[in-house]
């Protein structure tokens, strides 16, 4: 039993290095799902599966969880300018085309994203890059509008 339990934890370790190698986000919850199922192909059958388990294997196999970082980008130096001659062309438009402010509604375009790759991975501690591959669309959204009187 000991043996098949060793030879399930290289097994799993083996399948998480591919996985990463390949740019795939793995959580710990695909790790767990994984290692249940070569417990169950392997007979092995004190398996127990849990959190705390997977949070054991990952501390004596190398793999940590990883966070994809991102630069935030900054406002435009002249956003406040926008802003102010944004809100004076509307309150001119109201004025030439006689509305009342209560005549007036919002309109909201909401961009709903294609792919959302997840921010988290599991993968060996000091890696410099974390690549995580997706379907190239992460930034192709579809806009939903949303209009209120």
């Amino acid at each position: 039993m000991l043996l098949n339990g060793q030879n399930l934890k290289n097994m799993l370790k083996n399948w998480t290095i591919d996985h990463r190698k390949n740019g795939i986000a793995v959580s710990t919850k695909m790790i767990l799902i994984e290692a249940r199922r070569l417990a169950t192909e392997m007979s092995v059958t004190d398996f127990a599966g849990t959190t705390s388990w997977c949070e054991r294997f990952m501390r004596r196999n190398g793999p940590c969880m990883r966070t994809k970082i991102t630069v935030a980008q900054k406002l435009l130096r002249e956003y406040e300018r926008k802003i102010i001659k944004f809100h004076k062309y509307v309150i001119n438009m109201r004025k030439k085309l006689c509305f009342e402010i209560g005549q007036l509604g919002t309109m909201d375009e909401v961009p709903l994203t294609f792919d959302v790759p997840s921010n988290k991975t599991v993968d060996v501690k000091g890696a410099k890059t974390i690549m995580i591959k997706t379907s190239g669309n992460e930034k192709t959204r579809y806009a939903s509008t949303f209009i209120d009187l």
